[in-house]
């Protein structure tokens, strides 16, 4: 899809934070998802950052690199806003090519204490999501 700043791709998905994840956030434990981008022979991260702000009672979600920030009064809201996300895919508004996109929690981004139990126990901190593929118009 052309945009004034050039391609972006719209991301239409279901991601399902796992109990860990809720309860990460709920104490104020920042996530972070991690999209792999892979077009016309290109690869590319994008990442979004999911906080819990307490003290103004909503969840956020900001796009790493971007200064607006997306408030939500309940998670549910936050969850819902991941159904679709836009990515600036950095390619030629005239590309044509197939490609495909990954997401996934960043483990190596949680603090210290709760990365061995996510690598230990990698079901408790498995982001529910699918590999995206799309192909050239």
């Amino acid at each position: 899809m052309p945009a004034p700043e050039g391609l972006t791709l719209e991301v239409i998905q279901r991601i399902e934070l796992s109990e860990a994840m809720h309860a990460a956030l709920d104490h104020g434990i920042a996530l972070r998802l991690v999209y792999r981008i892979q077009a016309c022979g290109h690869g590319r991260q994008r990442a979004f950052w999911l906080r819990h702000a307490p003290l103004k009672r909503q969840y956020e979600l900001q796009r790493e690199g971007d200064d607006e920030v997306r408030g939500f009064t309940r998670l549910a809201a936050l969850a819902a806003a991941l159904d679709r996300v836009r990515l600036p895919l950095d390619l030629p508004a005239d590309a044509r090519c197939a490609g495909r996109v990954q997401v996934w929690l960043d483990h190596a981004a949680l603090p210290t204490p709760l990365r061995f139990p996510a690598f230990f126990e990698p079901e408790q901190w498995q982001l529910a999501s699918e590999t995206f593929v799309w192909s050239a118009p």
